[in-house]
This record gives structure tokens, C-alpha cells and sequence, in this order.
């Protein structure tokens, strides 16, 4: 009767649906953002996995938790990584050379080129142009503008962006509606940084300071290993870190034989 169980079990378990593997872009949006169990769930069907080598592919900026979205083709300098690769600073030194010291990474900032195109269907661009614009300011009930997700061949998918600045370029020349004035087409770039909240910053890991080396003790007459660690450590309490240190040593008294000799004591 068990084996029938284990092996209806088995058959079950056989026939469940296995789970599909992660994208590229849903990797880095784990690693990223592992506080948020569905970062891609908003991802338009007809854009999941789609990517191009030539301008013109759709691309969506999507808000983060507004309803926000803005569809324009990908102009012809695509998106292009401009800073986020080093933090190095000089550090000077009195009566000496200067050092050069880490500081920690820049955060990530991207140049997007986008065409809003509306000429062939004589629509105008000028709703696109508002809610790109909505995506740079702070909106009622808001207390910053809202972050946003950028969908389609765009370099580092998985990351989170906040626009922060918005140039309209004029060559080639832009195409208005007569006599109206509205915009029919408009060759826009956007100025992207990396956005970080507290919450993210807390989950990734932390660099480590190499500890310090331990010192040297020479066994007086009269030692112990709690004297020493209160003398050394400040902590009585603290002798078994001694221990760890030293070979052949295992409890809190010295032998006789100690007297004289040198020990490892870590670093207070």
C-alpha cells in the first residue's frame, strides 16, 4: 500500500507544470531587487524577450506603481550607458604622495533616443510628449516623481530608472500639424539615472574591512587566560577567542610551562 502511495506521489509530482527558467533581464532584477516577488510581471506579452539590432523596435517606459506609460520607437543612438563604472578619488597626504582610494560605484546613468512618431497616421505625438513629462515631475499625492521600468532592446533591462532630464532635438527638423502647431513626430532624449531606494541598499551586501592582525603576549608568572583577555580585550570573558589563536592551549589556566613564552592575543 506504501509503495502504491509513494509511486502515485511520484506521478503527480511528474506531471506538474515545471517552472520556466528565468530571462536574462529577470536575473538581474532578482539579483537587484530581491524584496520584490513579480518585478516583471507588467511586462507587455507582445514585448517579453523581443530585442532588435536596428532603430525602430518599439520601446515602453513604464511607471512603478502609476499608471504611466509611454510607447515611442528607439531612435537611431539607441540607449547608451554614460556613467556608473568608478568612484576613484585622490586622496592627499601631507609631506607625502597622494593616495588613490575606492569610494564606492557611481550609480548607473543612461542617454535614451526615442522618436515619438505620429506622421503616417497624421496623430499628434502631443499626449506622449505629456506623459513622458508626467514621468519627470511629481504628480498629486506624490512625494518624488515615480521610478519606472524601460522595456525592449535597452542595455542593463533589469534595472530601475528616474528620469532626469528630457532634451527635444530639432534635426531632423520636427514635423507639426497644420494649422494647429501640434507635433506629429519629435526626436526626444532621455536622461536616466539608476534608481535605489533604502530598502534595496539594505539587501545587498556589504563590503567587509579586513579584520586586524592579532598581537603578541609574553606569558608572565602568575598568567591566566582571563587575566590576559581583561588586560588585552577588556572582557574576561573573551579568553576562549585566545584560544582559537594559540595551539595546544584549552582551558582558561596556564600550565607552568607557558611562562616565558609567546602567545597570540586577536585584535580588541
Amino acid at each position: 500500500m506504501a509503495v502504491k502511495q509513494a509511486a502515485r506521489r511520484k506521478a503527480k509530482q511528474a506531471a506538474r507544470p515545471k517552472p520556466k527558467p528565468l530571462t536574462p533581464e529577470q536575473r538581474a532584477a532578482r539579483e537587484l531587487y530581491p524584496n520584490e516577488r513579480s518585478p516583471y510581471k507588467a511586462i507587455p506579452p507582445d514585448q517579453r524577450g523581443k530585442g532588435h539590432l536596428t532603430p525602430g523596435h518599439q520601446v515602453i517606459l513604464q511607471a512603478w506603481g502609476v499608471q504611466l506609460q509611454v510607447t515611442a520607437q528607439l531612435g537611431p543612438n539607441g540607449g547608451n550607458i554614460t556613467g556608473g563604472y568608478g568612484n576613484w578619488a585622490q586622496v592627499l597626504v601631507p609631506r607625502s604622495d597622494p593616495l588613490t582610494q575606492w569610494s564606492g560605484r557611481n550609480l548607473v546613468t543612461m542617454d535614451l533616443d526615442l522618436l515619438l512618431d505620429g506622421w503616417r497616421q497624421q496623430r499628434s505625438v502631443e499626449p506622449q510628449v505629456a506623459t513622458l513629462e508626467a514621468l519627470a515631475t511629481r504628480g498629486p499625492a506624490m512625494l518624488t516623481p515615480p521610478p519606472l521600468r524601460i522595456y525592449g532592446a535597452v542595455p542593463r533591462p533589469g534595472l530601475k530608472w528616474v528620469i532626469t532630464g528630457i532634451d527635444y532635438t530639432t534635426t531632423p527638423a520636427v514635423l507639426r500639424k497644420y494649422p494647429s502647431g501640434e507635433r506629429l513626430r519629435q526626436d526626444v532624449t532621455v536622461h536616466l539615472m539608476e534608481y535605489r531606494d533604502e530598502t534595496t541598499l539594505v539587501s545587498l551586501p556589504r563590503a567587509t574591512a579586513t579584520p586586524a592582525p592579532p598581537s603578541k603576549y609574553k606569558v608572565k608568572r602568575g598568567d591566566d587566560l582571563k587575566k590576559i583577555a581583561a588586560r588585552r580585550l577588556g572582557k574576561s570573558s573573551r579568553w576562549p577567542d585566545i584560544v582559537k589563536l594559540n595551539k595546544g592551549l584549552r582551558g582558561p589556566k596556564l600550565a607552568t610551562s607557558w611562562v616565558g613564552k609567546t602567545i597570540k592575543v586577536p585584535a580588541k
